[in-house]
């Protein structure tokens, strides 16, 4: 019984960091497209 108790209490710690100082992954997923002229970085083929 404390085994699944400390694996709870591990999971859970785990989530609640996470959520706290986010997930760096997830975070650059949700950024704005940019604004604004862009380079034109493609190379043309023949």
């Amino acid at each position: 019984m404390m085994d699944f108790t400390l694996k709870g209490l591990r999971h859970w710690l785990g989530d609640s960091l996470s959520h706290a100082l986010g997930n760096p992954r997830e975070e650059k997923q949700h950024q704005p497209p940019p604004i604004g002229a862009q380079p034109y970085r493609d190379t043309p083929k023949r």
